[in-house]
C-alpha cells in the first residue's frame, strides 16, 4: 500500500495514516519503524513508503543546496539488490522536491566490491567535473566473506575504511556520510568484529559521518532463508533507516 504525505510546515515530509508494524508485530508509527506495508513490499509495491519525523521546533533544513548528482551510492551488493533501498531514497527526495521530478541519484556500487574497490568508486567520481557532497555507502563485508572472516580481513578492510574517510576529508567537498552495516547474517562471516571498528572510525571523521547499524532493525523475515542480500522488505528498512538520518541531520533535502 502507497503512503500518503503531506509537506509539514517545517518542510518535512509528513506521512498519514496508520502506524507501521515493528518487527514483533506491533505498530506505534515511529520515526524508526517505518516499515510501511513491509509485507506487502515483496508483492510488488515499489512506492515510496517512507515516513518522516514530524517537526520539533528546529530550524527547518537548507532546501534544494544539493544537486542529485552530488549524491554518491558507492558499496557492494547491498546497495544493488534488489534495488528498492535505492529508489525508495529517490522517490521521498523528489516528493520533497530535494530533487527533481526524473533526476536521480548517481549509483557507482558493484557486487561482490573489497572495501579498497568502494573506496576506489568514490575517487572515480569525485575526480569528474560534478564533486560529491552527500555518500552514501557500505562496505568491508565482501573482504571477510571472501576470506572467511579472519582477524586479517577484519583489520585490512577497517583499515581501507579509515583511508577512505581521510581521502575525502583532504578532498573537502562531502558534507555527509552515510554508512550502514549489514546485519549478522550465516553466510557473511565478520559483521560483529566489523561493527565496533567501522564505527568508531565513523564518530572519529572528520567529516560528519552517520554509522546505522542494521542488526537493531533486522528480522528474518527480511532475508530469504540462506539468502545473502535482502528482499523488498528488508530493502524498505534500510530505505527508511537512510531517509530518516538524512531527514533528521537535514542531509540533501
Amino acid at each position: 500500500m502507497f503512503a500518503v504525505a503531506l509537506i509539514g510546515c517545517d518542510g518535512k515530509l509528513i506521512r498519514l495514516g496508520p502506524g507501521t508494524p515493528n518487527a514483533d508485530g506491533g505498530a506505534d508509527g515511529s520515526a524508526s519503524d517505518r516499515m510501511d506495508g513491509a509485507s506487502g513490499a515483496d508483492a510488488g509495491d515499489t512506492g515510496p513508503a517512507i515516513d518522516a519525523p514530524s517537526g520539533d521546533g528546529s530550524p527547518p533544513c537548507l532546501h534544494g543546496a544539493v544537486a542529485a548528482n552530488e549524491v554518491l551510492w558507492i558499496g557492494d551488493s547491498w546497495v544493488l539488490m534488489p534495488g528498492l533501498q535505492h529508489t525508495a531514497v529517490r522517490e521521498a527526495a523528489r516528493a520533497i522536491g530535494a530533487i527533481g521530478p526524473s533526476e536521480d541519484y548517481v549509483i557507482a556500487a558493484a557486487a561482490g566490491a573489497s572495501m579498497a574497490a568502494i573506496a576506489n568508486q568514490y575517487v572515480t567520481q569525485e575526480s569528474t567535473a560534478t564533486k560529491v557532497k552527500i555518500l552514501i555507502m557500505d562496505g568491508g563485508t565482501w573482504d571477510t566473506i571472501t576470506s572467511g572472516g579472519t582477524a586479517d580481513s577484519v583489520n585490512s578492510a577497517a583499515a581501507a575504511f579509515v583511508q577512505l574517510l581521510s581521502r575525502v576529508a583532504t578532498d573537502g567537498t562531502v558534507q555527509h556520510i552515510i554508512y550502514f552495516l549489514m546485519p549478522e547474517l550465516a553466510n557473511i562471516p565478520g559483521v560483529t568484529a566489523l561493527r565496533p571498528l567501522f564505527k568508531s572510525a565513523c564518530e572519529q571523521s572528520s567529516v560528519p559521518c552517520h554509522f546505522i547499524d542494521l542488526q537493531t532493525r533486522w528480522s528474518p523475515q527480511y532475508t530469504a532463508p540462506g539468502d545473502t542480500f535482502p528482499n523488498n522488505a528488508g530493502a524498505q528498512v534500510l530505505a527508511n533507516e537512510i531517509w530518516t538520518t538524512m531527514q533528521d541531520q537535514c542531509i540533501a533535502q
